[in-house]
């Protein structure tokens, strides 16, 4: 190889031919079992695919497909899906019964809940029809009957029988081997399809319910919000309640929900790709198929939107929450200003008022000192020592108390300036 290869060319090349049919015999009978297979399953499905196995002329595993075919004619296909896995047994109509009972046994022993099982009967032609519907125990009350690619003709019921499986009765169509299995493969997807898009029903009529009750909660909520007499923390703990159920819910249905989704658009292409062309007087493929896919799938596309609307708003409520407390918050701040305003106000006044007394007291004390040094000059005469002392040592002490003073002021803005300088430092 002379080029450099993406590391993913191979892995899209098997992609592509994951999903090959055998070639499908004018007269042979197909066993296909479609089961979900949990995550704790998967171990025992590759012990049972690899060690429990019949006996196969040819063999051939990858990850996630398998297939098998004998030299008397028996083909196996095995595809594991994302969270289901296909099995198909092909049997020629010449096949014994006690070696048809052993593959038909472990393909029904296989782990994993079953969806759907089909037996589907391939006929050369249309020839002695009411016998073979009767052979085979298809009922004719409701049945199917419709033409599909190439002029193949089914004919089904679509119900359970008594083993376990649907019946389908298909005629071989003037067509090769290799395309039948390909048209065969697009009616069993159809069937397969239909069956995974439609396990998401239940699960919407299980959490419909709670959903409509979630609903009214919120409507009630929207409604408390908007009056002024509730209190705010409750309502935001409410609130949060509900959204909290909610995502328990999405949690609950997303996956099943997502995959009802694209298993019934799959089921629509396989539908389409059929080219059903309907019989006067019986139920055609697409009206069988339609009648209940199409409700259920829009019920579940429905329910999706219910809780992306839901969410949207719980997310309204809260933004209207938010600018209540909000205009709370705002109002409370001014009503706290307002009285800060006040007091500072008030404080003003006091400082005017004790500034208008500081003045006379002063006065008072300056009056005083003038006193002080006026008795001690008026002494020197009368000799009075005391006076002499008083008035002589007046001056020095207002002296000595001023600059005691502003070298503590001095001091205290120097340890301010340097408390200051470090903080912007750390910033």
């Amino acid at each position: 190889m002379s080029f450099t290869e993406h590391p993913l060319r191979r892995w899209a090349v098997d992609e592509m031919r994951l999903r090959r049919f055998a070639p499908v015999a004018a007269h042979s009978e197909i066993y296909q079992v479609v089961r979900l297979i949990e995550a704790d399953e998967r171990n025992a499905e590759d012990r049972w695919l690899i060690n429990a196995r019949p006996d196969f002329d040819d063999w051939a595993l990858a990850p996630r497909h398998g297939s098998g075919h004998t030299l008397g004619g028996i083909h196996f296909l095995w595809e594991r899906h994302t969270e289901a896995s296909t099995l198909t047994l092909i049997f020629p109509q010449e096949t014994p019964e006690p070696a048809r009972h052993n593959y038909i046994q472990w393909l029904e022993n296989w782990p994993g809940g079953v969806v759907r099982a089909t037996q589907i009967r391939i006929m050369p032609s249309a020839e002695n029809i009411d016998a073979e519907l009767s052979a085979i125990g298809i009922s004719t009350d409701e049945m199917v009957c419709c033409d599909i690619n190439a002029g193949i003709r089914l004919w089904s019921d679509f119900s359970i029988h008594g083993d376990g499986y649907g019946r389908l009765l298909i005629t071989a169509g003037d067509v090769g081997e290799g395309e039948r299995g390909r048209i065969v493969q697009r009616v069993q997807e159809l069937g397969n399809y239909r069956n995974l898009a439609l396990l998401g029903f239940p699960v919407v009529q299980q959490y419909g319910p709670q959903l409509d009750q979630l609903e009214q909660r919120l409507s009630d909520h929207a409604r408390r919000v908007a009056s002024a007499d509730e209190d705010d923390e409750i309502l935001l703990n409410d609130l949060a309640a509900i959204s909290s159920e909610l995502e328990l819910i999405r949690s609950a249905t997303g996956f099943r929900l997502s995959a009802t989704a694209a298993y019934a658009e799959v089921a629509a292409d396989r539908l389409s790709a059929l080219d059903v062309q309907p019989i006067l007087n019986f139920q055609s493929l697409t009206d069988f198929t339609e009648r209940r896919l199409v409700p259920a799938s829009r019920t579940c596309s429905v329910f999706r939107k219910r809780l992306s609307d839901i969410a949207a708003r719980i997310s309204g409520v809260m933004h209207t929450l938010d600018v209540r407390i909000d205009s709370r918050i705002k109002a409370q701040n001014l009503v706290l200003m307002r009285s800060m305003e006040r007091s500072t106000q008030l404080q003003l006044r006091l400082q005017t008022l004790v500034e208008g007394l500081s003045v006379i007291a002063a006065a008072y004390y300056l009056v005083g000192i003038i006193a002080y040094m006026t008795k001690g000059v008026a002494a020197t005469k009368s000799g009075s020592n005391s006076e002499i002392f008083v008035g002589a040592v007046t001056l020095p002490v207002v002296l000595l108390i001023y600059l005691f003073v502003n070298r503590l002021r001095h001091k205290v803005l120097k340890e301010s300036g340097e408390d200051n300088a470090q903080a912007e430092k750390r910033l």
